[in-house]
């Protein structure tokens, strides 16, 4: 499979990306909770009280392979109707591509971008990709409801995520010494 497009922007740490996602689970007062409604948080929070940008739905005609889309102004966010249905029926991937295109919207609005990919030797911290992937990991896996007896499983199960980004998210963990 092809690499995915992807942009330059002003480089953050990983702890930079994880205290935004926190400070976002601050901010909403869920803290407290393992598990996020990420639909309801950008549908109605991010885009309806806050009003930080439109939430729109496309079609898979419109949006082509493209699963979610954030206007670099800030301006919409948007989501292939399949995705937006099955993110509404809780699952894991599709709740995955709202927290990350959320993270596109916090991260990167209006922030200069250039064009580039980790294949010309461009580092993961100052690609919009695997900055807007450790938002999502982080928003929905916070690092306080994980503790070293967790499995991938147990992740799955508490916050509605993949396999795949559970066994991520516990070996980021655990390489980092936060386990």
């Amino acid at each position: 499979m092809a690499e995915p497009d992807d942009y330059l922007v002003p480089p953050r740490s990983w702890d930079q990306i994880d205290s935004e996602a926190d400070r976002i689970r601050e901010m909403l007062r869920m803290t407290d909770h393992p598990y996020i409604d990420i639909v309801r948080v950008v549908e109605n929070v991010v885009c309806n009280i806050m009003e930080l940008s439109e939430f729109q739905i496309g079609t898979k005609v419109e949006m082509g392979r493209d699963e979610g889309l954030t206007c670099p102004r800030g301006s919409f966010i948007r989501f292939r109707e399949d995705v937006y249905r099955r993110a509404c029926e809780g699952d894991p991937r599709s709740r995955f591509t709202f927290a990350h295109e959320l993270g596109h919207l916090i991260l990167h609005r209006n922030a200069p971008m250039a064009r580039a990919s980790k294949r010309d030797g461009t580092k993961a911290f100052r690609l919009a990709e695997p900055q807007a992937n450790r938002f999502a990991a982080t928003l929905l896996m916070p690092r306080m409801h994980i503790s070293r007896e967790d499995e991938a499983r147990h992740l799955t199960e508490r916050f509605g995520v993949s396999w795949d980004a559970a066994c991520n998210r516990l070996s980021d963990l655990k390489t980092k010494g936060k386990l």
